[in-house]
């Protein structure tokens, strides 16, 4: 009674929006699907033996994480000091730290980031919105689109 049909789409993962996959796509197993997010890639399901050679690079690959820099981690919790006063100078901004002082101020993320690089080159550089707490995007549910036609 508790047979899967073969030619029946599975849920693969619950979510507002299911991802739904039919066990005989002829795709499966043989090229990267990608599933995309208001017109943004979101995410990649590969043939296994690809997962597996990722994970390989993987386990020898260094580990990087933000908590692994100090310069990032410093510049942060700069931010996080004066987030009182610049939430009420600059309020939904964004602002750009290096070397632990505010280097930029602008509407835009990208804006920004430019005028960091244009002013102080390619530096080491953390960027956030001035807000109380940091914003949380809703993402709509997703797309499949094939990779042969990305």
């Amino acid at each position: 009674m508790n047979e899967v049909k073969k030619d029946m789409p599975q849920v693969i993962r619950e979510a507002l929006s299911p991802y739904i996959v039919a066990p005989n796509d002829e795709a499966l197993g043989h090229e990267t699907i990608i599933v995309q997010r208001d017109g943004e890639p979101f995410v990649a399901v590969m043939p296994y033996a690809e997962y597996q050679q990722l994970m390989a690079l993987k386990a020898v690959a260094p580990s990087v994480s933000s908590s692994d820099d100090p310069i990032f981690e410093r510049n942060r919790a700069t931010l996080q000091r004066q987030l009182p006063d610049l939430l009420k100078t600059h309020r939904g901004k964004w602002v750009a730290i290096v070397n632990e002082k505010v280097a930029v101020i602008g509407d835009s993320s990208a804006w920004v980031i430019e005028e960091v690089i244009r002013k102080l080159g390619n530096v080491r550089v953390y960027v956030q919105e001035v807000l109380e707490t940091r914003r949380v995007y809703r993402i709509s549910g997703p797309r499949v689109v094939r990779a042969k036609h990305i």
